[in-house]
């Protein structure tokens, strides 16, 4: 997907909005200023992966946020196009109910 450049500094003002929040939360500088205190040096290393998916309709859209303590039951599950496609290039089929 082609990303205009409205799009593309959105994106970066996103990365920049998550960086902050983390370095400005005091539970997380709390936490941090405990292990600093017990002699360690700490190096965060995340991968944030941002998918979009452009919508036909006018509606405002959603934010899907995934932690990997959520558990998801089969029902809960929808799969657009693009996931099926995906998950058939792995050779997993996926089987409606």
């Amino acid at each position: 997907m082609e990303l205009n450049d409205e799009m593309k500094a959105l994106l970066k003002d996103l990365g920049m909005a998550l960086h902050h929040a983390l370095t400005k939360d005091d539970q997380i500088q709390n936490i941090t200023d405990k292990i600093k205190g017990n002699g360690y040096d700490i190096y965060l290393i995340m991968e944030a992966n941002i998918a979009l998916d452009r919508r036909e309709d006018n509606d405002k859209g959603r934010l899907f946020l995934h932690r990997p303590e959520d558990h998801l039951e089969a029902e809960d599950i929808k799969l657009n196009p693009f996931d099926e496609k995906f998950l058939l290039d792995l050779k997993i089929k996926v089987e409606d109910e």
